[in-house]
């Protein structure tokens, strides 16, 4: 379905050209009788059009005007269906303003209006309309006096005028010419479109999408389509589109567009710029969209705000923003505001729309079986968008495997969703480890299963059984892991993301924690954001530099921001409904706060002498060639290690025994120890090793 905006793109009529003619008449008979212009017969030299030529071209041109209608008497409309015509209207541009496009357009579009323009400046060799120019055009026959026409005409082009805020026109020479000798041209990009070309700007090809008024793919509910189609409606006003990410926000918009039959521009925040913003409050107005911006902080970064603010004052539509929280107090104030608040639907409906979304919709394919649906549905917390757009790549996935859509296509195209954002501030980590590979007490260990319980079967507890609507919030599952270093807190983290389908996340907290005021809590939301739409595991390893106490005596400023960051991990504990894992060799660091609201908190003990043989034994893979020398009772024994300190020394020996062409003897994992010692700075072998 072609959009209405689209469909009136091409010029219908002339007018325009019509409507400069006229004034080009008015403007060189004035500046006759004044003797501005001498009225020779023929030009200096031959380019030159003498006055002749010019009561030739003027009487052959000035065709079509209504003949009660003066030059200045106000009359003349534009053909509201031209893109002139609409964008005066959208706009609420004054008669003056609109004359004025007109004239700029008839000269980037009439080699014959740019002749005449040339004329009336007195036969220069280059085309310039200048200010002055155009006080003749445009604004000498509206006021009695001169003073008045060009006060009329620098307010027009004042900074602050819409002209120049949305950048429709351009002046060149603003801070090193008078103001009459400045000159005026319409922006290119402006011109263009008055002249038909359809196609999306080109500043805005990679930040903006344009959604035609169609009816999307997803299911929003008819009350929030209903507010979301008024606050557009009603012009003048902020929309704030609130929730998480995926949550459907994007596909609420396009079905208020559908419902308004407009098209919708969709714009990215992200290296947007202040100069592309202002390209997509101009665009939206050329093309009477609607004009919704996400990543909304990338956006209003730096000279952003000042420009967004300045466009706002200007644009008479509503405005969509679908990320509130960067959004300030200053801009909410320049309008009124309406809040829509999207929240993720509980899982007895997301299986339901799993089901649909995944269902075959062509000859061959095969949806996903009934049991691994309910474990998608429990395990990724995905509002409509996500689980739209997951389906969508997971089916043409297994199309072009010609399989069934398993678990693992599922899994991958939920991971592509939030890849980009997520990369900026985490890692993914391949885990290779197995149940097998760890050695840890019985206790810890059934501290474990009973954390994968708590994942595994959150959508009955919390969902089927109600304990969702009595615990009210927090229902994510965070925990905390403490113990000496390679006591397996790492690991452990990784098997549980493996064993629950989940990817695995190192948060890089030299890429989230930051000098600037406030960018470490945004790196922190980003990450926290993404965990919480339930495709990842997120593991901050050494986290105590992250979740440290609280200072009673603040001294700096250094202090008073610790203690901020500190809060607002605690606040956005509070709302967490992801998994997260943090690991510290330091419990006692930790905020106590912060440790309360862990949903879990493990301690991994040091290993003792039967631990500590079964690590040795089990850090030797089945393929390596063990000699029969070997006794990992006695390096048990001998050597105080966690399972950290024993892979590394299993590591060196294998790489001795290499070296030599032979197996892995009792010498190689001796000598592989001392040198671990020693680069530890101890002098003797053996005993405990921290």
């Amino acid at each position: 379905m072609e959009s209405p905006a689209l469909a009136h793109s091409v010029p219908t009529s002339d007018d325009y050209l019509v409507r400069t003619w006229q004034l080009l008449e008015v403007a060189i008979r004035r500046r006759w009788s004044e003797g501005l212009i001498p009225r020779e017969q023929d030009g200096i030299f031959a380019s030159f059009l003498g006055s002749d030529e010019v009561e030739k071209l003027l009487a052959a041109r000035a065709v079509g005007a209504p003949a009660e209608a003066q030059p200045f008497d106000d009359r003349w409309l534009f053909d509201p269906l031209s893109p002139l015509g609409r964008l005066v209207r959208e706009l609420g541009l004054s008669n003056s303003e609109a004359d004025l496009l007109a004239v700029l357009l008839a000269c980037e579009s009439d080699p014959a209006c740019a002749r005449l323009v040339m004329y009336l400046s007195g036969n220069r060799a280059e085309f310039q309309l200048t200010v002055d120019l155009l006080l003749d055009l445009v604004y000498r026959g509206r006021v009695p006096r001169r003073s008045q026409a060009a006060a009329l005409a620098l307010r027009d082009l004042a900074p602050h005028r819409i002209l120049r805020r949305l950048q429709l026109v351009v002046i060149d020479g603003s801070t090193t010419r008078t103001a009459l000798a400045q000159t005026v041209r319409m922006q290119a990009r402006v011109t263009a479109w008055l002249l038909g070309d359809v196609e999306l700007d080109p500043e805005l090809m990679a930040h903006a999408t344009l959604y035609p008024p169609e009816k999307p793919v997803g299911e929003i509910g008819a009350e929030l389509v209903r507010q979301a189609s008024t606050a557009l409606s009603a012009g003048g006003r902020l929309l704030l589109v609130d929730g998480p990410p995926m949550s459907g926000r994007e596909l609420t918009l396009r079905f208020a567009a559908c419902f308004l039959e407009l098209p919708l521009l969709m714009v990215s925040g992200v290296g947007l710029g202040p100069d592309r913003l202002v390209a997509a409050f101009r665009e939206a107005s050329l093309r009477g969209s609607l004009l919704a911006f996400r990543d909304t902080d990338e956006a209003l970064a730096g000279d952003g705000m000042r420009r967004f603010r300045e466009c706002l004052g200007g644009f008479p539509g509503t405005v969509a923003l679908l990320d509130r929280r960067a959004l300030s107090a200053q801009v909410c104030s320049l309008r009124p505001s309406t809040t829509i608040a999207l929240t993720v639907p509980p899982m007895a409906e997301r299986q339901m729309m799993w089901g649909r979304y995944l269902a075959p919709v062509g000859a061959g394919e095969l949806g996903l079986a009934e049991e691994p649906l309910r474990e998608v549905a429990a395990l990724y917390n995905l509002g409509i968008q996500g689980i739209v757009n997951a389906s969508r790549a997971a089916r043409e996935a297994a199309r072009f495997e010609s399989v069934r859509v398993a678990r693992r296509h599922v899994a991958l195209a939920v991971r592509n969703l939030f890849d980009v954002s997520l990369s900026t501030v985490a890692t993914r980590v391949e885990v290779s480890q197995t149940w097998d590979d760890l050695v840890l007490p019985e206790e810890v260990g059934s501290s474990i299963l009973d954390l994968l319980d708590r994942v595994r079967l959150r959508g009955e507890v919390l969902g089927a059984w109600g304990f969702s609507r009595k615990l009210g919030k927090g229902l994510g599952l965070t925990a905390l892991f403490s113990g000496e270093p390679g006591t397996g807190k790492s690991m452990v983290a990784g098997l549980i993301a493996r064993e629950l389908g989940l990817d695995l996340y190192v948060v890089d907290l030299s890429q989230v924690t930051s000098k600037w005021l406030g960018e470490t809590e945004k790196n922190l939301a980003r990450a926290f954001d993404a965990a919480e739409a339930g495709h990842v595991l997120l593991l901050f390893d050494e986290a105590d530099s992250v979740l440290c106490r609280r200072s009673s005596d603040v001294k700096s400023s250094n202090d008073r921001y610790a203690n901020m960051e500190t809060n607002f991990i605690l606040a956005r504990l509070e709302q967490f409904s992801g998994v997260a894992c943090f690991t510290t060799n330091l419990p006692s660091a930790i905020d106590p706060a912060i440790a309360r609201r862990m949903s879990v908190h493990i301690q991994f003990p040091f290993p003792d002498l039967a631990l500590r043989a079964d690590l040795w034994r089990r850090m030797l893979p089945a393929e390596a060639p063990v000699s029969r020398d070997v006794d990992f009772d006695r390096l048990a024994q001998r050597y105080e290690l966690s399972g950290g300190f024993i892979r590394n020394i299993v590591l060196r020996a294998a790489y001795l025994a290499a070296r030599d062409k032979q197996s892995i003897h009792r010498a190689h994992l001796e000598a592989a120890a001392e040198s671990e010692y020693r680069e530890r700075g101890l002098l003797l072998v053996g005993g405990r090793l921290t």
